[in-house]
C-alpha cells in the first residue's frame, strides 16, 4: 500500500513538469540586431516563460545553447524607455550570438517585458502583490526544475550542438542543483559555495576588522542565532515577508558545497576578490577541491559581486561584466 502511494506521488510530481503543450511562441522582438523569441511552455497550474536570443534565426547552421541564470532581482528581461526596448542584461551578446543561442528564463510571476516607468530605479518590480507571488515560486527546487525541463527539450532540438550553463549569484546556486546529464560544462559566478549566511558573516567580519568596530560582533552573533532558528523553522505563512524568508531558506540551507562535490562535468568557479562575502570562503574551497581535475577557478582581482572595480584615478567604478562573460564563454568552449 505504501509503495502504491509513493508511486502515485511520483507520477503526480512528473505530471507537473511535463508540458501540457509544446513550446508556444508568445512574441517576437528585434532589439539591436538580435532576434528575441518570447516562448512559453504551459505546465500544470503554471507556465515557464523565457527568451531565446540569437542572430540569424533562419540559419540551418548548428549553434551552442547557453543558459544564463540570473541573480535574485525580481526584474523583467526586457524593458523600454524613450530610446526604445532593451535587454536587462549586464553585458552585450550581439557578437556572441553569431555562434550561440542564449536562453534566459523569466523570473516566476514576473513579466518578460515591462516599461521602465512601472519599475523602481533599479529596474525591479516593487508591487507587493506581484512580489508575494514571485517569492512563493522563487525557490531552489522550482527554478532548477525549470532548467531541467528546458534542457530536456533543447537536447532534442536539431539546431543545438552543445548545452552549457552560466549562473550568476542565485543563478549559480540553481546551476549546481540541476541535473547535468545533457550539459557539457557549467560556470558559477559570484557564489559563496558554503552558503548565504557565510556570505553575510564574511562581510560583517570584514567590516568589523577594517573599521576596528567591536560592536559589530553582536550583529554577527545575531546572524548565527538567525541561522539556527531558520534551520528549525518548517512552517511559513503566505505573507510577503514569510514567503521571502521561505525562499531565502531554500537557497541557504543546506549550502551548495555538498552538491558541488557531486558534479562530474567541468565546473568553472569565478569571483571577484573584492566580493568580500564570496571571496574568503571560495579561497578556502580551492583547498577543499584540490586534486579534483574537473574544477577550475578564476579570481578577478579587486572586482566586486557584479564585477566592478574602483579606480583611484577618477574615483569611479569600472564595469568589467563584458570581460568576465566573454572569458567565461571562452572557457566553456575550450
Amino acid at each position: 500500500m505504501k509503495t502504491d502511494i509513493y508511486k502515485f506521488f511520483i507520477l503526480l510530481y512528473i505530471s507537473f513538469l511535463i508540458p501540457i503543450h509544446g513550446q508556444q511562441l508568445v512574441k517576437k522582438y528585434s532589439i539591436d540586431s538580435l532576434t528575441l523569441f518570447h516562448k512559453r511552455i504551459p505546465v500544470k497550474h503554471d507556465s515557464v516563460n523565457y527568451l531565446e536570443i540569437t542572430k540569424d534565426p533562419e540559419s540551418s547552421r548548428k549553434k551552442d545553447l547557453i543558459f544564463f541564470l540570473q541573480g535574485s532581482d525580481p526584474s523583467p528581461l526586457i524593458s523600454e524607455d524613450d530610446n526604445g526596448k532593451f535587454l536587462l542584461l549586464p553585458f552585450d551578446i550581439k557578437q556572441l550570438s553569431r555562434e550561440n543561442i542564449f536562453v534566459v528564463i523569466s523570473k516566476p510571476k514576473i513579466s518578460v517585458y515591462q516599461h521602465f516607468k512601472d519599475l523602481d530605479d533599479n529596474f525591479k518590480v516593487d508591487d507587493p502583490k506581484i512580489l508575494t507571488s514571485y517569492f512563493k515560486y522563487n525557490t531552489l527546487k522550482y527554478l532548477s526544475d525549470e532548467v531541467n525541463l528546458l534542457t530536456k527539450i533543447y537536447a532534442k532540438d536539431k539546431r543545438i550542438r552543445n548545452i552549457y550553463v552560466i549562473g550568476h549569484s542565485q543563478g549559480g546556486r540553481v546551476a549546481l542543483h540541476i541535473r547535468h546529464k545533457k550539459i557539457r560544462k557549467i560556470a558559477v559566478l559570484s557564489v559563496n559555495l558554503f552558503g548565504r549566511y557565510e556570505e553575510s558573516i564574511n562581510r560583517m567580519r570584514y567590516e568589523e576588522i577594517s573599521g576596528q568596530d567591536s560592536t559589530l560582533d553582536k550583529k554577527i552573533e545575531q546572524e548565527y542565532l538567525s541561522y539556527h532558528q531558520l534551520i528549525r523553522r518548517t512552517r511559513f505563512g503566505d505573507t510577503l515577508d514569510a514567503l521571502s524568508l521561505r525562499s531565502y531558506k531554500t537557497f541557504t540551507i543546506p549550502g551548495s558545497f555538498t552538491e558541488l562535490e557531486k558534479i562530474k562535468i567541468p565546473v568553472l568557479i569565478a569571483y571577484g576578490s573584492n566580493d568580500i562575502g564570496v571571496a574568503f570562503s571560495n579561497d578556502i574551497i580551492r583547498f577543499r577541491l584540490a586534486g579534483k581535475e574537473n574544477f577550475s577557478f578564476q579570481v578577478y582581482p579587486l572586482m566586486s559581486h557584479n564585477f566592478e572595480r574602483h579606480t583611484q584615478a577618477n574615483n569611479e567604478n569600472e564595469n568589467h561584466w563584458q570581460q568576465v562573460f566573454e572569458e567565461t564563454i571562452a572557457w566553456l568552449k575550450k
